[in-house]
């Protein structure tokens, strides 16, 4: 009789103890769930929790993918879940101080063949597909379609942001001609026409880039005079007593250097893409609030409030976007635009798709435009092709500007500021009067620090970085040749801006692009890991050896050009300039067989 006593004695304290644990507790069963990739999951919680709850119950998620909306839980499959299904997923469940948890799996079979999953992007629902695509990418982290269509969200905004950094850095944007109804269509034009054209331009610039450091090479090589040409002449710079560039190179800078780390997300993510995909964007421009009002007017086209000057006067007007400034051809009463503002007081249409058609077939626009539930885009490899050539020009560049410390001295800005004179007095960087100049004496003057990596660590990545998306670019030029081959004028594709509706694409201009593509991978196999050498064929003497040009050292040892202006050569007797010397001929390996000096004789 004691030890039963005992015994319920101590079962009372415990439960006293723990505050009634054992009822409190909330049991949630769910079972495992079957989900086709495009498919989305979702599952009723209440019908799952087996105990006696209020209506306050709340659900979240403890561990796996999904999503909780309200009280259901929501999981949207893509194409390539199935790789790495089954997904666990934990599911808490509290209510008045009670919790639970439950444990369940879910199955994902592969879309079937020739199907595709297809997203509907808009304003409404941007928040949400962004959480989608960072949940996919999260489990299946080797997915190149999620990683490309991520990038795709983030890379417009991205892209626009340039135009502030210049904005404010530089000036106000050239915008005359802007508000140009036939530049625009002109431009639309263009930009749709002879594709062949994107790959050729790149080689040939590529080509263009290495004959112009041949010419340089021979020119300054042969007349040493126009070394000490450039250096004591310079274009004049124009006064302006409110400005001073002095800082101001370093503010740019240090803008470009976060705007390319914002872009470097986008590259990191877009640069996965390299084939076909399996899920189709829509993208629905005109339900987004570009005016920033608070309401979604999708059928309400976009109306600009246009600042424009003449002759000192301004004016202030509105317009249309599509109906005055497209269709009536309105201009602005100024010549000159000031500014360019979406005015609130009209809607969010920005996009008429039988407007562009129309365009884009060569047809004439009789009709003013109407917005409805068919004016959305798809976004599909061709696009996604586009955005990553865009962002990896765009991100290059920004890199660049920010690789070397491009301030100069303040003395060499004020040096300039006081002088009358468009050129250089040598005798001002020969410091020691000894009738040279060298490195040193350049440093001194310019500034220790100019054309010096700005940062020892990731100044080096950043010069990789450039080439790797110059490595890209091929394979990249394919991809988007491929699906301009496979979007043929289907109804479907009316509504895909990289099909041949508006680009006009044949075998023979595939072929053209893939020659192209090939050539353009000839000639980055010069700066290529451990790459080619390139031959100036400039002798060097009577033996017939040439300058050879290791272009790829300088990507494969970035360390080694940390200080550009150690490299600077020095000019013998400038004022006769009878020779030059290299402090180091090879260029930190980047060139072989240049004489460690070079005389007027030779």
């Amino acid at each position: 009789m004691f030890k039963k006593s005992l015994v319920f004695f101590s079962l009372f304290t415990l439960i006293a103890l723990g505050g009634c644990s054992l009822f409190r507790a909330i049991k949630v069963e769910i079972p495992d769930q079957q989900v086709t990739e495009g498919e989305e999951l979702v599952i009723g919680l209440s019908q799952f929790v087996l105990s006696s709850v209020s209506d306050g119950i709340s659900f979240s998620i403890s561990s796996g993918p999904g999503r909780i909306v309200g009280r259901d839980y929501v999981f949207t499959s893509l194409p390539g879940d199935s790789e790495n299904s089954p997904f666990k997923v934990r599911v808490s469940a509290s209510d008045e101080g009670k919790s639970g948890v439950a444990e369940f799996r879910i199955n994902v079979s592969p879309i079937p063949e020739g199907q595709e999953a297809e997203i509907k992007l808009s304003g409404e629902t941007a928040e949400e597909f962004e959480q989608i695509i960072d949940d996919f990418v999260k489990r299946n982290p080797e997915n190149p379609e999620g990683h490309a269509i991520r990038g795709a969200m983030k890379a417009i905004p991205q892209l626009l942001k340039l135009l502030d950094i210049y904005n404010s850095q530089i000036g106000s944007l050239d915008i005359a001609g802007t508000m140009d109804r036939d530049e625009i269509l002109s431009s639309f034009e263009n930009l749709v026409s002879n594709p062949d054209r994107i790959a050729q331009s790149l080689s040939s610039d590529i080509r263009a880039k290495l004959l112009n450091m041949k010419l340089k090479s021979a020119l300054i090589l042969r007349k040493p005079q126009l070394l000490i040409n450039a250096l004591s002449s310079r274009r004049p710079i124009a006064k302006n007593p409110d400005y001073s560039l002095c800082g101001e190179i370093t503010d740019f800078q240090e803008e470009m250097e976060d705007y390319a780390d914002g872009l470097q997300e986008v590259w990191d993510d877009i640069s996965y893409l390299s084939g076909e995909m399996s899920i189709v964007v829509k993208v629905f421009l005109n339900e987004f609030d570009w005016d920033e009002d608070g309401v979604v007017e999708s059928d309400r086209e976009l109306i600009l409030e246009v600042v424009s000057e003449n002759d000192s006067i301004t004016y202030s007007e509105n317009f249309r976007l599509y109906s005055d400034i497209l269709f009536l051809e309105k201009k602005p009463k100024g010549d000159h635009i000031v500014s360019i503002e979406v005015d609130p007081s009209g809607g969010d249409a920005v996009f008429d798709l039988d407007f562009w058609f129309m365009i884009s077939q060569g047809l004439d626009i009789e009709d003013a435009p109407g917005f409805d539930e068919n004016d959305y885009l798809v976004i599909d490899e061709g696009e996604i092709a586009i955005l990553k050539m865009l962002v990896g020009s765009a991100l290059s560049s920004a890199r660049a500007f920010t690789i070397y410390d491009l301030e100069p001295s303040e003395a060499f800005m004020e040096y300039f500021e006081d002088t009358d004179d468009d050129e250089i007095d040598p005798p001002e960087i020969d410091t020691n009067s000894d009738g040279n100049i060298d490195a040193s004496e350049v440093k001194a003057f310019i500034g220790t620090s100019f054309l010096t990596f700005r940062n020892p660590f990731e100044s080096p990545l950043w010069l990789s970085l450039i080439r790797d998306i110059a490595l890209e670019i091929p394979e990249t030029t394919m991809l988007m040749a491929e699906d301009l081959l496979k979007d043929t004028r289907t109804e479907g594709n009316k509504h895909n801006l990289t099909s041949q509706w508006y680009i006009p694409f044949d075998q023979d201009a595939y072929d053209t692009l893939s020659e192209n593509a090939n050539e353009l991978e000839e000639l980055l196999d010069y700066i290529r890991p451990n790459g080619e050498d390139l031959d100036t064929e400039i002798p060097v003497d009577e033996e017939g050896k040439t300058i050879i040009l290791r272009l790829y050292n300088i990507f494969d040892h970035p360390e080694g050009f940390s200080d550009l202006l150690s490299f600077f050569p020095t000019l013998i007797n400038y004022e006769m300039l009878e020779g030059i010397e290299f402090p180091d001929p090879t260029f930190g390996g980047a060139v072989v067989n240049l004489p460690k000096s070079i005389s007027l004789d030779n």
